[in-house]
Formats: C-alpha cells, sequence, structure tokens
C-alpha cells in the first residue's frame, strides 16, 4: 500500500505458496525465501512493515472505567487485568485503544500479552528478514479494513471472521473503527476432523459476549481468509449465527482477481493500518519500541546522512546569502552615516561611536534655527504674569528677525490695578533679551478693571547662555 496527504493506494496483492500448510512446519529458510519474493514484488522498496501476532498468544478483553481517568488509562489498566490473566501482570506487555464513550463511561478494548511471546514473534519476524514498525495482535488486526471498506459500509456494524487452519478471528466494526475483537481456538482443523458444530457453539458464544457488552448489532458477516471464497462455509457461518453472510471488499488490484481478493484481508488491513491516525492497539511498547526504533535508525543511517548533509549545506547556504545581505546593508548604512556626519557635525565619520561623540560635543556649524522666536516672547511673557494678577490679554503682537536677535512686542491686556500694571512691567524689565520696556496709556474698564499698553524692544544678544536664560 502507498499513503500519501491525498489518501492510499494498494499498489498490488502477492501471495507465495509454502510446501506446508502451516507456517509453523515451514523452516526459517523457506519462510526467509517466500518473504523475500513477496516483498521483490513490490514497485519499491517498503519504507515501512506492519506484522501482528496470533490472537491465542494474547488476552483480549473489554474494559468500562469512569470518563474522568481517560487520560491515565494506561496507569489503571495493569491494576484491573492483574486478576483476570493467566500469567503475571509484570511480565506481559499491557496496550489499549477506546472503543466507546458517554458523559460517565468510557470502554478501553484492552490487550495484554506475555512479554516472552513478544520477543518471540521478533525474533521468527527478524530471523526471516522482517523488522516490523508496528506489531498489532489478533482479531484487532482487521481495525485497518475501515479506511478500504465502500463507504455504504463504513456505518453499519460489520462481523469479521477468519477461519484459519488452527484458529478463528472475530471482529467487529462499528462505523469503520474495531469495537471488539477475539480469537476463538480451532478452525479448518475442526472442520475436517468432523467437529464442525464445536466451531459454531465457540462462533456463538462469543456473538453472544459481544452482545452483553454492545448495544450495536452486527447486520451482515464479512467473511475473509482461505475460507471466504467458498460459498458452502459462508452459509454456513450465515446459519450459525443468524446473519447475512458475504466477503470482505477490497480495492482491486494486480495479483489478485474478485474470487481471490478476500483471502488478502488481514494483509491488507495491516497495511491500512499505516493511515490510521487514532491510538490502536500496538504490542511493540517499552524496550521493544525503542529497539525497533534503533533498528530504523541503522536501517536508513545512510539516508539519515544524506538528509542531515542536506539540511546542513541548505544552513549555510542561508547563512551566507543573510552574511551577504547584511553585509550590503552594513556598507550602504556606513556611506551614509559618513555623508550625514560631514553635513550636519562638520567631519565626515564611518564610525558609529565617533560620530556618537561628535553629537554629544555639539554641532560645528551654526544651528539654522533661530536663536529667540516668538514661542520664546510668548513663552516669557506668561513666566513674567504673577500667577495671582487676574489677566486678561486682548491683544498681543510679535515681531522679530529671522535671526531671533532684534524686535519688538507690543501686548494690550486688563489688570485689576495700576499696581499690578506696575508690578508686569517690572517682570519684563528683568528678563535679559528685553531691552526697553515703555508703558502706554492705561484707562479704566468695566468693574473699575483697568485697560493697559505696553510696547516692549527685543535685543536677545548671541551666545548659548543668553538664549538658555532668555528662553
Amino acid at each position: 500500500m502507498r499513503t500519501s496527504l491525498r489518501g492510499f493506494e494498494i499498489e498490488r496483492y502477492a501471495e507465495t505458496a509454502l510446501s506446508s500448510p502451516n507456517d509453523s512446519d515451514a523452516t526459517v529458510d523457506q519462510l526467509r525465501a517466500a518473504v523475500r519474493k513477496v516483498i521483490s514484488e513490490s514497485p519499491r522498496s517498503p519504507d515501512r512493515i506492519i506484522a501482528a501476532l496470533d490472537g491465542q498468544s494474547a488476552s483480549l478483553r473489554l474494559v468500562e472505567l469512569p470518563a474522568g481517568i481517560e487520560k491515565r488509562v494506561g496507569e489503571v489498566l495493569p491494576g484491573l487485568l492483574e486478576s483476570v490473566l493467566p500469567f503475571e501482570i509484570e511480565n506481559a506487555i499491557v496496550d489499549h485503544q477506546i472503543v466507546g464513550r458517554d458523559a460517565t463511561n468510557v470502554q478501553v478494548m484492552a490487550v495484554a500479552v506475555p512479554r516472552e511471546m513478544v520477543a518471540s514473534r521478533l525474533r521468527e519476524l527478524q530471523a526471516v528478514g522482517v523488522n516490523p514498525g508496528e506489531l498489532a495482535v489478533g482479531a484487532s488486526c482487521f481495525d485497518g479494513l475501515g479506511p478500504l471498506l465502500p463507504e455504504s459500509m463504513r456505518d453499519r456494524t460489520l462481523l469479521v471472521i477468519d477461519v484459519g487452519h488452527q484458529n478463528t478471528d472475530f471482529c467487529v466494526l462499528h462505523g469503520g473503527e474495531c469495537t471488539f475483537a477475539r480469537t476463538v481456538s480451532g478452525g479448518m482443523d475442526l472442520v475436517e476432523s468432523g467437529r464442525r458444530e464445536q466451531l459454531g457453539s465457540s462462533l456463538q458464544r462469543t456473538l453472544a459476549s459481544y452482545r452483553a457488552q454492545r448495544s450495536e448489532e452486527p447486520d451482515l458477516i464479512l467473511s475473509c481468509g482461505e475460507t471466504a471464497p467458498m460459498e458452502s462455509a459462508r452459509r454456513w457461518l450465515s446459519s450459525q449465527l443468524g446473519i447475512e453472510c458475504g466477503v470482505v471488499p477490497l480495492p482491486s488490484a494486480p495479483g489478485a482477481d474478485d474470487e481471490n481478493e478476500p483471502k488478502f484481508a488481514r494483509a491488507a488491513a495491516l497495511a491500512a493500518r499505516a493511515t490510521i491516525r487514532k491510538k490502536k492497539l500496538d504490542l511493540l511498547q517499552g524496550e521493544f519500541a525503542s529497539k525497533v526504533g534503533a533498528g530504523q535508525i541503522r536501517k536508513n543511517l545512510r539516508l539519515i546522512a544524506i538528509c542531515a548533509a542536506a539540511v546542513v549545506l541548505s544552513f549555510g547556504i542561508s547563512l551566507l546569502a543573510r552574511y551577504r545581505v547584511a553585509n550590503a546593508e552594513h556598507e550602504q548604512l556606513v556611506e551614509k552615516l559618513a555623508s550625514v556626519s560631514e553635513d550636519l557635525l562638520g567631519e565626515e565619520t564611518r564610525s558609529a561611536m565617533h560620530a556618537r561623540e561628535l553629537l554629544t560635543a555639539g554641532p560645528r556649524v551654526d544651528d539654522p534655527l533661530p536663536r529667540f522666536d516668538a514661542y520664546d516672547v510668548l513663552e516669557a511673557i506668561s513666566e513674567s504674569i504673577p500667577v495671582e494678577i487676574a489677566h486678561d490679554t486682548r491683544r498681543l503682537l510679535i515681531e522679530i528677525d529671522d535671526e531671533g536677535n532684534s524686535g519688538r512686542f507690543e501686548i494690550q491686556g486688563r489688570v485689576g490695578s495700576i499696581a499690578e500694571r506696575d508690578r508686569i512691567v517690572d517682570e519684563l524689565q528683568s528678563h535679559r533679551c528685553f531691552a526697553e520696556v515703555e508703558k502706554g496709556s492705561i484707562s479704566t474698564a468695566a468693574e473699575d478693571r483697568k485697560d493697559y499698553k505696553v510696547v516692549v524692544k527685543i535685543d536677545c544678544p548671541s551666545g548659548p547662555t543668553t538664549i538658555a536664560e532668555g528662553g
């Protein structure tokens, strides 16, 4: 299966016949050769391989927990499973996936497998040249069928049954997701030995167990595996469970026709697990996950080195480009500093520190602004009128030359008495830039207030001290 951002595509189905009908009877060399042949039929080398562990080696069960501890399920599960497992929980790999929830409870499908079983399966796979990136377990591996089903089936409750040689996988898909999985002892061996009823009873008990724990009623059986093409086998399953039986519909691809496609349901489901983003059962936990991760790193070490070199080279090129841009900008700013410092400070400099020193020392050229302007006159008049005098300005005329050295202003105002007018005149005369103050006419206005007129000559000598005092 090839995946991409837009979806996925099954590129090919492939199988290789073994001399023995059961994998356990085949030699390591036979299995290694078969695996190589199957992989060689792929259009490209696989980026990831997903394998499965036989469900007979695992304990799969549904557990209902309060919704409040959903984020801590992994912490509480071992304690809950310890009393119901036939092996020590300390020596087991435990994992879970959420299969349902409501306002008060969350339903979890939990798996526990002896640690040695997982290690043994990984040794078997590595002996035949397979280093899986994920290890599914039993019937739960069929949760990968969800993305492969037609749209019309994804909202239904489907019962997937795979009758193998020595066991039968029983999986329920609701809304395209696995909500129940169980591996039943016995398969074609019971049928061939005339004990078909024993297998039927096991399947009926498993269906009853599902109905006791889940409310969704399966309305269709999807048969897969070696027995799926047999119409007699499908009729038998329908008669035993009272549900219509069909075959798993898989996407068409080279390597299989419509009749043989159902045999590839398990392999297709395992491959399609790569498209599922939600958490699913995976036995590669703890030390097994770290070993697989280290194996993947070693396998792709050359690719990682090439990518790392490309990243370093790209970073170096980017850094060099940024340096050249910054250097060009620096040169432009230095030239601008030299031009501005010569124009305004009287000395050309390309050093920012030197320019700061020149700026702090003061300008080397005459200040183009007037030394004493009309705003300074207004400020001086305002400061000359004591705050306790109620003064109304009726007219103010200011005449001053461009250099700010000389001029005159005339002020007509209203005060409460002649004494107040004289006090204002005295304050104006004390200003360094006001040379002569001429008292004009004074008359009585409304409410016995006095209208007065004063003409002041401005003569403000150059020099910083005089400017500072006058301003």
